[in-house]
């Protein structure tokens, strides 16, 4: 797969790690406009932490 994004394709290949579904775009973008608030961020980093430690 040919990288597309500039920011980011000098980085690639990447490995999918964590994933969220959403219902609509709506959703989509408040859950994202959360994530990258401070809260959303310290709470992905103990999810993230809870399930690499379950993993490895």
């Amino acid at each position: 797969m040919q990288a597309k994004v500039t920011s980011t394709k000098n980085r690639d290949p990447f490995e999918l790690v964590y994933y969220e579904g959403c219902i609509d775009k709506e959703d989509a973008f408040t859950r994202e406009r959360y994530l990258k608030t401070g809260m959303g961020k310290r709470y992905l980093k103990n999810r993230l932490k809870r399930f690499l430690s379950l993993t490895g």
